[in-house]
């Protein structure tokens, strides 16, 4: 073998894992990695022009949730193939809907093929991300008033809660149980330093106890007032969150995005704290005297 050929084995050796790792990019520069295509990824923004913390966002069909983070941003991943039932996995369409309580449910529909979802489609970038950020529409303004809002430990006033919803582009539905799992006009307290949160019973005032479905009409306003009871609240410096429990009825929620990933249901009185609601007010300081 003279040295020409000798050479030019080396280099063609030399070659080769250049070429395997250019074959695992897209000739743009995405980087995307051929045949692992499982999740889909976005950004979810409030029509108040914040991003959506929290947001529950659910994938029908497969029956996943996930939640977005700080900077509204999400990642969700499907089933692996032999989960999804048929022996290669799930072929059609699904939606994806997003979630926050006082804001239009909405939904992005994702093409799957195999059980893998069809990058560079429609909404779907060729990186698995939905191209623009989701935008949801507000439907109720949620204003609460405490009085007081500032305890003094020791002093263990009574509590005012004042709670207005004001209809915006049109009318809603707004379903108040009354009483839930025992529990009178329930309101929960979540300690804003380490999220511990405990639910308690309150007094309506001016208002019959019972279950109710009230409509709002567009630009309209109802209020509901609350008073938490003397007892209820720890003697240490603390400030709280008041949650009164309330859920919109003016469309279909498909029920699966109520289900806690958890465990239980997000309607049931342990967990309905935690779906994310956009509200204003509501805070509860308690701190011991000056003197």
């Amino acid at each position: 073998m003279n040295i020409r050929k000798f050479l030019s084995r080396i280099l063609l050796l030399l070659s080769i894992p250049f070429w395997i790792s250019s074959c695992t990019e897209s000739p743009f520069g995405e980087n995307v990695i051929s045949g692992d295509r499982s999740a889909i990824s976005g950004k979810v923004m409030l029509d108040t022009n914040v991003v959506a913390k929290n947001a529950l966002v659910w994938l029908e069909g497969m029956d996943i949730t996930t939640r977005t983070d700080d900077d509204g941003e999400f990642r969700i991943e499907a089933l692996p193939r032999g989960a999804q039932g048929g022996s290669n996995g799930y072929t059609g369409t699904l939606n994806l809907y997003y979630y926050y309580g006082n804001f239009k449910l909405t939904k992005t529909t994702l093409a799957l093929q195999d059980g893998q979802f069809i990058y560079d489609s429609g909404p779907i970038n060729g990186k698995g991300k939905i191209s623009e950020p989701v935008i949801m529409q507000k439907l109720v303004d949620i204003t609460m008033q405490l009085s007081p809002s500032y305890l003094v430990i020791g002093t263990n006033p009574q509590v005012r809660v004042d709670v207005v919803l004001t209809a915006l582009d049109d009318s809603v539905s707004v379903f108040y149980p009354g009483n839930v799992e025992g529990t009178l006009h329930p309101l929960t307290l979540v300690d804003k330093s380490n999220g511990n949160h405990w639910t308690v019973q309150s007094t309506l005032i001016g208002v019959t106890s019972g279950p109710a479905t009230k409509t709002i009409a567009a630009g309209d306003s109802q209020k509901r007032s609350y008073i938490l009871g003397a007892g209820f609240i720890p003697d240490k410096n603390a400030e709280y969150e008041i949650v009164p429990y309330f859920l919109l009825k003016h469309e279909p929620i498909p029920s699966g995005i109520y289900q806690d990933p958890e465990g239980g249901s997000f309607t049931s009185l342990a967990n309905h704290w935690k779906l994310p609601f956009e509200r204003e007010g509501g805070k509860l300081s308690v701190q011991a005297s000056d003197d």
